[in-house]
């Protein structure tokens, strides 16, 4: 678990710090400084980036409070929770708060009253945020629904926030907390190796939709000759079924848009091609399959696995090798 780098953050200073130091309050005032809370000052200049709003955010939490829900997944490391809604409009800080004291939100913070035990809140750079244990628990309970939640437990086992194994004890000890029963059903469903939203939606879709096991998330596939053929986004060992969401699922400097980029394409269709040749059957997913056309994408699901399973192991000639599976770099043949 990598946490941010804060060491080009501004922090904000009261106006009496301010004010010793030479700077008039007309000065602080005028369009050179911008109030972060009340008493709180920053440059005009200083970027407003997704760290830069949390920690001025931090200032406005009491005694007992700390961030909680994407703010603390985002300093815990799990960069994947940037700051921005599904509209890409910036998301409204999370502050938890002790359950006596009330407070209105007001534009960019939400807050949250609930009691935190001593041990669920940490501290990174300063800033006292929830547990990475409360911040999973907190996020599966507050999600708008098991996908969402699930979604969101992925993204914390991909940046190593929590591990897999502690998902049970999660669950033990939600309590009768509102939204635990939401929040039991995703720990069950979360997987360490998911590597975007849609790679989990297109999982939930196979899951649910068909009432099977989970299928391995991106493992290394070989043939029987021990050449490596590729590593798939989801691979049913069962029926031998590999599916694949085609979206922009990783991005690197070379290709920003991940398997949407031309080249990354042919790649992607030279071994799907190998991936058929050793006996795999393949089905594709496209972002627009699972957001508008989950009912067809389910037919043809089951379809593809019913296939695979009565063609069965006897053409088979991949094996999954080694047994783990982890989440390949960025980009895999």
């Amino acid at each position: 678990m990598a946490t941010p780098d804060l060491s080009g953050v501004v922090r904000p200073r009261t106006s009496r710090t301010l004010r010793e130091q030479g700077l008039s309050k007309h000065l602080l005032d005028g369009p050179r400084y911008r109030r972060t809370s009340p008493g709180r000052y920053v440059p005009v200049g200083v970027p407003p980036t997704t760290i830069q709003r949390l920690v001025e955010s931090a200032a406005h939490l009491p005694v007992g409070g700390a961030l909680g829900g994407w703010c603390a997944a985002h300093l815990h490391g799990a960069t994947r929770f940037d700051g921005l809604d599904r509209s890409l409009r910036p998301a409204p800080v999370v502050l938890c708060v002790p359950d006596a004291l009330h407070r209105r939100a007001t534009p960019g913070l939400r807050y949250v009253r609930q009691e935190l035990a001593d041990d669920e809140v940490v501290h990174v750079g300063g800033i006292p945020v929830t547990s990475p244990a409360r911040t999973a628990s907190d996020l599966a309970r507050w999600a708008t629904n098991l996908e969402e939640a699930v979604v969101d437990l992925d993204a914390l086992l991909a940046a190593g926030v929590v591990q897999e194994s502690a998902l049970p004890l999660l669950a033990d000890g939600l309590g009768a907390r509102r939204g635990s029963r939401q929040a039991r059903s995703a720990l069950a469903l979360a997987r360490y190796g998911a590597r975007s939203p849609g790679e989990t939606r297109l999982r939930l879709t196979y899951v649910l939709g068909l009432g099977v096991p989970t299928p391995l998330l991106n493992p290394r596939v070989h043939d029987r000759l021990g050449r490596f053929l590729g590593i798939p986004d989801l691979l049913d060992r069962d029926a031998g079924l590999v599916l694949e969401y085609d979206g922009g699922t990783w991005r690197d400097s070379e290709r920003p848009d991940g398997h949407l980029d031309p080249e990354q394409h042919r790649e992607d269709n030279e071994r799907e091609e190998w991936f058929e040749r050793n006996g795999l059957l393949v089905l594709r997913a496209t972002k627009a399959d699972v957001a508008r056309h989950r009912p067809g994408l389910v037919s043809r699901m089951g379809a593809a696995r019913a296939e695979g399973l009565l063609l069965g192991p006897a053409r088979w000639t991949w094996r999954v090798d080694p047994e783990r599976y982890t989440i390949p770099p960025g980009r895999a043949r």
